[in-house]
């Protein structure tokens, strides 16, 4: 008898599961139709009329399948700009993932890895915040419990898991345990096989680590991230080779966790770029090309000269209206801070460069944006000046750059930012040392927070600063 029952539960079980199928599909084909909106109100009527009836032997494996086709369905349609105007139907979607949730919150330990990260990825798809569901209570705990299933189950949780949580992140910002459980996503990703992981997926789980404080990579996460990422350059197979955009985001990545890769690394990394400026590839965009070099740049990267000059190449060959002055801001200083700016190729830049939206007005005061851009080119020129010594044709080819971008628009001023806590350890520590120095130095208009004074007739001074290395970091031999 109760073997009989046991199968016939199985049969129901199987019997819901294609009905929800069958319903995220049906409403997926409602996608492109003007009545979508009318498709999503049944569903959630059809969805929840099932749920309130006991024989249909509802699980945590179908409330998962719910969000998830749902969540689906809802990113294909791109109705998140069509719902900004209709807010009847964000409110209708929000009442019905926190129904959704309450079901689910009795039966959270039952959760697998896969389900808990598939159900936080949902909600992030559907950009709902628990916090603003009702019961007001009830939904964020219940959000908390899958996350705290996750990570209790964190070490059966396989990469795609692991990379849906990162992509969950907004949905868990005002859970008691998210930073707990970034932590642990990033831990994991240190261990956890990267086989099966492809350049794009590399870039997204690297972007969300970057973008992600609570997470905070360690040196052994970005180490082992970094070496599956080397093995894809080194594929043989041209579907497995990253792509520009896949690079870039990669780099991008790096560069704002200051994690500098290994040479080898760096190297593979530009000699793949290099690789997709050349038929058939597909060549790399500006503003790839442009996150490349500043990379390089700031992580203090060996560049290949050829290297740089086929980048450079690549991006003049552009229209210059796909070329925006950000990109050719970034570029002219990411190569002087490198070395590899000279005066001809600083003039073609200038050249590029068009302000058409300045008036005289925002020349005199310009917008923040354009005051860093500004103050960007104004760095490059003034690592390219030549020293006392160059010859006056040296001197005049510089004072002529000088004042061709002193026609795009005056040079910022610098406000120095002194950090009182951290310059004040500083100069504690000077003083302790016994050592003479000179703090809050401004030297060519940028700052400093302390200068060694120099020992000995042939010593030359140090300058030191903390955080803001590129604000005096210049030429080799500068």
């Amino acid at each position: 008898m109760q073997h009989g029952q046991d199968e016939a539960h199985l049969i129901q079980l199987k019997r819901t599961g294609h009905w929800i199928k069958k319903q995220t599909h049906q409403l997926r084909n409602h996608i492109r139709g003007q009545d979508f909106d009318k498709a999503l109100r049944w569903f959630y009527a059809d969805i929840l009329a099932m749920c309130a009836n006991s024989e249909s032997c509802v699980n945590h494996i179908h409330l998962t399948a719910i969000l998830g086709g749902l969540a689906k369905a809802w990113a294909a349609a791109d109705v998140c700009h069509a719902t900004q105007i209709q807010q009847q139907a964000v409110d209708d979607l929000h009442r019905f993932a926190a129904k959704i949730l309450v079901m689910l919150q009795p039966v959270c330990k039952a959760l697998s890895a896969r389900e808990a990260s598939n159900l936080l990825s949902s909600l992030s798809m559907l950009s709902i915040d628990p916090s603003r569901l009702e019961p007001a209570r009830m939904v964020p705990a219940t959000v908390d419990a899958i996350a705290q299933q996750l990570m209790d189950n964190i070490n059966h949780a396989n990469v795609q898991d692991l990379a849906d949580v990162l992509a969950g992140h907004s949905a868990l910002q005002l859970t008691p345990c998210c930073e707990d459980l970034m932590r642990a996503v990033s831990r994991q990703l240190a261990v956890a096989d990267l086989s099966d992981v492809w350049p794009s997926r590399m870039a997204t789980i690297l972007h969300s680590l970057a973008t992600i404080p609570s997470a905070a990579p360690s040196i052994k996460t970005l180490d082992a991230l970094c070496e599956r990422f080397g093995v894809l350059l080194r594929s043989h197979q041209a579907a497995d080779l990253p792509t520009a955009q896949s690079i870039a985001g990669f780099m991008w990545a790096l560069r704002k966790m200051k994690y500098a890769p290994s040479q080898e690394l760096a190297f593979s990394l530009m000699g793949r770029m290099v690789a997709l400026c050349c038929p058939p590839e597909k060549k790399p965009m500006p503003a790839q090309i442009s996150s490349v070099l500043l990379a390089c740049a700031q992580l203090r990267l060996p560049v290949a000269q050829t290297d740089i000059e086929t980048l450079v190449s690549m991006l003049l060959n552009y229209n210059q209206h796909l070329v925006d002055e950000q990109t050719y801001t970034n570029i002219a200083w990411s190569l002087a801070l490198i070395g590899c700016l000279h005066n001809q190729l600083f003039d073609t830049f200038l050249d590029q460069l068009s302000l058409p939206s300045i008036g005289h007005a925002e020349v005199l005061m310009p917008s923040p944006s354009r005051k860093a851009k500004l103050h960007q080119l104004y760095q490059a020129l003034t690592w390219l000046q030549p020293s006392p010594s160059a010859s006056a044709h040296q001197h005049e080819a510089w004072s002529s750059l000088q004042g061709k971008l002193h026609k795009l628009g005056p040079k910022p001023t610098y406000i120095f930012k002194h950090h009182s806590g951290d310059n004040g350890k500083l100069c504690s520590a000077l003083n302790q040392l016994q050592l003479s120095f000179r703090a809050k130095v401004v030297i060519q208009s940028y700052g400093a927070d302390a200068v060694l004074e120099s020992q000995g007739n042939e010593a030359q001074p140090i300058i030191l600063t903390l955080g803001r290395p590129d604000c005096i970091t210049n030429i080799p031999g500068r």
